[in-house]
């Protein structure tokens, strides 16, 4: 009985009249209502003008009301990408981004005001010679997921570099005070 409610639910509900998505969680749980955003782990759902963050791990399926809708059709496409673009970014960055060496200079010589300037920086694969030389996913290089990763990435290992900079320029001044200090206790 509980089975064939469940299908005259979702009959009742994929009709041309009512186009709202039926959301069924593991648990056996039916919810109406209105998927608004596909994240890569997470739903994002509206049911009685309430929003819900669902783990797509507690999600058992979704039935979409509506196959001209952007959400869903914006999933189909997404569903069909290279599920590691967002692993070939960092890899790239990681790999390829930069010249860290002179990073590690900016740091010694500017210390955080070289890492703020980083962190505003919008670093891509086309600005990065040895990127654009190296890498085997160019076909990614205007991916919007590719993109985020590589940014992320490339970042945090400028930023590092610059850190390490900064903190062997308090080690040179540390060295050079205790040095003087020495000298001038004698």
């Amino acid at each position: 009985m509980r089975k064939l409610l469940f299908y005259l639910l979702i009959i009742i509900l994929s009709s041309p009249v009512q186009a709202n998505d039926v959301l069924k969680l593991k648990n056996e749980l039916v919810f109406e209502g209105k998927v608004t955003r596909i994240k890569r782990c997470t739903v994002l759902f509206t049911s009685n003008r309430q929003r819900y963050e669902i783990p797509a791990t507690e999600i058992l399926f979704i039935h979409f009301g509506d196959t001209d809708d952007k959400v869903y059709n914006d999933y189909l496409i997404q569903s069909e990408k290279d599920p590691n673009t967002c692993l070939n970014g960092w890899l790239d960055a990681k790999n390829y981004h930069g010249k860290k060496e002179v990073h590690f200079i900016l740091g010694f010589l500017f210390g955080p005001y070289a890492m703020v300037a980083t962190a505003l920086a919008n670093p891509t694969p086309q600005k990065g010679v040895n990127t654009m030389m190296n890498s085997t996913n160019k076909d990614q290089f205007s991916d919007p997921e590719y993109l985020r990763c590589y940014r992320r990435k490339a970042k945090a290992e400028l930023i590092t570099m610059e850190a390490i900079g900064s903190v062997a320029m308090l080690a040179v001044v540390g060295i050079a005070l205790l040095a003087s200090w020495g000298a001038n206790s004698h």
